[in-house]
């Protein structure tokens, strides 16, 4: 698994309590961060009323009972898929911190905290939250649960930035239709994405050195575990694509290609927004991105709506129960009834 994280402890919570005063000393960066979303999702909710202005309720509900059932089980198949991704995700950042799990352990930590997470948004803050209650209980630190934390986000931006290269090269049209700007200089940003995506391989394969912040010391993934980074984020944002394109009307015409690129940017969109669920913001950008033809406007959104239910909305219901029974036991076992506060 290449080289292991080697932490050298600071006696006491020093070195976290400095990074969490950290947000009261900026409040400027908390009103721009809000400021930011609010116009996102005002953004989203005007692009959404234009694109819906002549799509009735009943014209939704038509088109969601004509999505084929094996279609909504096949977006089903492929959203659960990406968790399984996800799991890597979990059970190798583990390992790499030196602190390895099941993995049975890291699916279940995975599945709660991402399928409420995609749903509630502001994935750091409620991934790192959540992740830590349910790491606690195998008696792992906080700064443990960030080390963790930080590979999960970098997993997932080297998956981003590898996808949206690689779209931007093969089928650089659709952003090029809905922007207005010429196909070569979106494939030159494809092509500097990969760029930047080799760079972190080569300086993990040459460059490959501890950085000591405080009294903390990481060692930085080398280039093998940056390739199996790569990897799993490339195979959960696929599967993510794929759940969306065996929904959309096949009317369309639309190659797998192509939704990857609208899903990539929709979704970098969203998490840009933190808008909580990235709601009405990724809907609001798959549509200018998809740019459907009147007719088939309402089988559009109809499709958006069915992939955010089996996306977050499923997800997030299994997530709760599952997460409320693991709490539940945990009181149990502790020999305190359920909903007992402590003292």
């Amino acid at each position: 698994m290449g080289r292991q994280v080697t932490v050298e402890r600071a006696e006491g919570p020093g070195c976290v309590a400095s990074g969490a005063a950290e947000p009261s000393r900026r409040p400027w960066r908390n009103l721009v961060s809000f400021s930011i979303g609010v116009g996102m999702l005002l953004l989203a909710a005007w692009v959404l009323r234009r694109w819906a202005a002549h799509v009735s309720l009943a014209d939704l509900a038509s088109e969601l009972q004509a999505i084929p059932p094996a279609r909504i089980a096949l977006a089903i198949l492929f959203s659960f898929a990406s968790f399984v991704a996800l799991f890597g995700y979990e059970y190798y950042a583990c390992r790499f911190i030196g602190r390895p799990i099941t993995w049975f352990q890291a699916g279940i930590i995975s599945f709660v905290t991402q399928s409420i997470t995609h749903a509630v948004g502001f994935a750091v803050l409620v991934g790192a939250t959540v992740r830590y209650k349910l790491y606690s209980a195998y008696g792992f630190g906080l700064f443990d649960v960030a080390k963790i934390q930080v590979f999960f986000v970098a997993t997932f931006g080297l998956g981003c930035l590898t996808l949206a290269g690689g779209t931007l090269l093969i089928e650089p049209y659709v952003l090029a239709r809905a922007v207005g700007v010429s196909e070569v200089w979106w494939r030159l940003l494809g092509a500097g994405l990969l760029g930047l995506v080799l760079a972190v391989l080569v300086w993990g394969t040459w460059f490959h050195r501890p950085i000591r912040v405080g009294k903390q010391v990481f060692v930085l993934p080398c280039a093998r575990v940056t390739a199996l980074q790569i990897l799993l984020g490339v195979t959960d944002l696929g599967f993510v694509a794929a759940a969306l394109h065996v929904l959309l009307p096949a009317e369309l015409g639309s190659t797998y290609f192509e939704t990857l690129g609208v899903f990539v940017a929709a979704i970098a969109l969203g998490l840009a927004s933190h808008v909580p669920g990235s709601l009405g913001v990724f809907e609001g950008a798959a549509l200018v991105l998809i740019d459907p033809p009147p007719e088939l406007t309402a089988a559009v959104i109809g499709a958006l709506i069915m992939f955010r239910a089996c996306y977050y909305m499923l997800p997030l219901l299994l997530g709760a129960i599952l997460f409320a029974v693991i709490e539940a036991r945990r009181w149990l076992s502790a020999g305190r009834p359920v909903g007992e506060g402590h003292s």
